[in-house]
């Protein structure tokens, strides 16, 4: 019996090693695809995205949300939507 782990024993730690591969992404959270619009919209802290705001500019509008000074949401979003695209036409 021992004899017989003895000679199996590289193949045990490819089955190990490949069993840590397949588990790490549950574990840690660290994906390897890009995350979808939604998933990176739960990272901006409950920030409602719309949907004419482009993927590449969700996280610049995420921060103008949590920057600017206006108290009134809806006052809010306007000036965030104003801004994204006012960036959009200067580029």
């Amino acid at each position: 019996m021992l004899k017989n782990i003895k000679n199996n024993f590289p193949i045990f730690i490819l089955i190990i090693i490949v069993v840590a591969g397949l588990g790490y992404p549950f574990y840690s959270g660290q994906w390897i695809m890009a995350p979808r619009l939604s998933e990176i919209d739960t990272q901006c802290y409950g920030v409602d995205v719309p949907e004419r705001i482009k993927h590449n500019d969700v996280l610049h509008f995420c921060s103008c949300i949590h920057t600017v000074g206006i108290e009134n949401k809806e006052e809010k979003y306007k000036y965030c939507m104003n801004q994204s695209s006012l960036e959009n036409q200067a580029s």
